[in-house]
């Protein structure tokens, strides 16, 4: 059995290395494709096109929109007289939000009374809109507070102070580098055996195999046993890669790499699985994106698993990407470890067991 093992282990592994192709895309997923989705796909919004209606005119308004130009979420356009102005703006979308401030605006906030703001945002990206609403809400309350009168700011009361662990300065890029980096594994992990499977039948060398004293779960640990050890080493120059993205590495390596193997196992069963139910390169790739794509979305990477119906926040625990999110988080950001990790940990076992399973049972049918 080991001569027969290491036989076709060698002959994998041959393949695997004589193709340029391949070896360019598991670098490329793991590199250059790491930073690009996660530079396109970050929600942080900065420098929106601001419109200001100030009927004011005091310096209590000119201080309020000083401030919200002040950071890098909004840069100013124009200066309006009414509202109507803007509209022609909005429509073709030369601007993003306007603030309307109305008269006696500057007598309002040194009396401490209230002094309504007019804002209208184009509301046709929802994510864009939600996120200038919240910069000018953010922005609003802390000039009122800073120009609120001294005994309006010394009332008694709860007094929150907030402390943001883990990312303080609460940006998305670190939290999608790692999404990424699960995507990349999740992707090779599944299509590199799928394909692998699926061209030992568009060759006919199934037939020649099955003829030798090859065992079916020799070839099955052969097909599995490349993409485990190329996808495990990719990880060394991703680590590279989010160490100059910013991404703290705070846990430890033998950690991830050992979690990392558990995540590939359980990619790697999905990939089998699909290479043993299709006949064609074209039918395994389909049927992969099919199911990638699913994975990808319910494991909040996209968007939070919280904002999902109840039974799609079930249905997320069937990805593996979810928990490998879970699972880099911790060890990057937090310095998690195995304690904090295990149940992430044991539900990519199952996940690996079940898809392993089916596909063993299936193998051995065709066998």
């Amino acid at each position: 059995m080991r001569g027969r093992l290491v036989g076709l282990l060698s002959k994998e592994f041959t393949h695997f290395l004589r193709d340029p192709v391949m070896l360019f895309v598991v670098i490329f997923l793991y590199t250059a494709e790491l930073v690009m989705c996660t530079m396109a796909l970050g929600f942080d919004v900065q420098n929106l096109k601001l419109g200001v209606i100030d009927h004011d005119r005091s310096v209590a308004s000119r201080a309020l929109v000083e401030q919200l130009v002040a950071g890098d979420s909004f840069v100013l356009v124009d200066q309006f007289s009414a509202m109507g102005q803007t509209q022609e703006r909005l429509q073709r979308g030369a601007l993003d939000v306007v603030v309307e401030i109305p008269p006696n605006f500057a007598a309002r906030v040194e009396q401490g009374r209230e002094a309504a703001l007019g804002v209208v945002v184009d509301g046709s990206n929802g994510n864009v809109a939600a996120r200038a609403r919240a910069y000018v809400i953010e922005i609003a309350l802390r000039y009122a507070s800073e120009r609120a009168p001294d005994a309006a700011r010394t009332v008694a009361g709860v007094s929150p102070e907030v402390r943001v662990w883990y990312n303080p300065d609460l940006t998305n890029t670190r939290f999608m580098a790692l999404g990424m980096l699960a995507q990349a594994g999740l992707m090779l992990g599944v299509v590199l055996p799928a394909a692998a499977m699926v061209r030992e039948k568009q060759a006919g060398t199934i037939e020649q195999l099955r003829v030798t004293p090859t065992r079916a779960h020799e070839l099955f640990i052969a097909k599995v046993t490349p993409t485990l050890v190329i996808c495990t080493g990719a990880i060394f120059p991703s680590l590279l890669i989010t160490t100059l993205m910013g991404v703290p590495m705070r846990g430890d390596v033998l950690t991830l790499l050992g979690l990392t193997v558990v995540f590939l196992l359980s990619a790697v069963s999905l990939g089998v699985f699909v290479g043993i139910i299709t006949s064609t390169l074209q039918q395994a790739m389909l049927l992969s994106f099919f199911g990638l794509f699913p994975l990808l979305f319910l494991s909040g990477t996209i968007a939070p698993i919280e904002t999902m119906p109840a039974w799609l926040q079930a249905a997320s625990q069937a990805s593996p990407q979810r928990h490998y999110v879970e699972i880099v988080a911790g060890l990057f950001l937090k310095g998690a470890g195995l304690a904090e990790l295990w149940a992430h940990a044991a539900a990519l076992v199952g996940i690996s067991a079940a898809m392993f399973l089916g596909g063993w049972l299936l193998f051995r049918r065709q066998w």
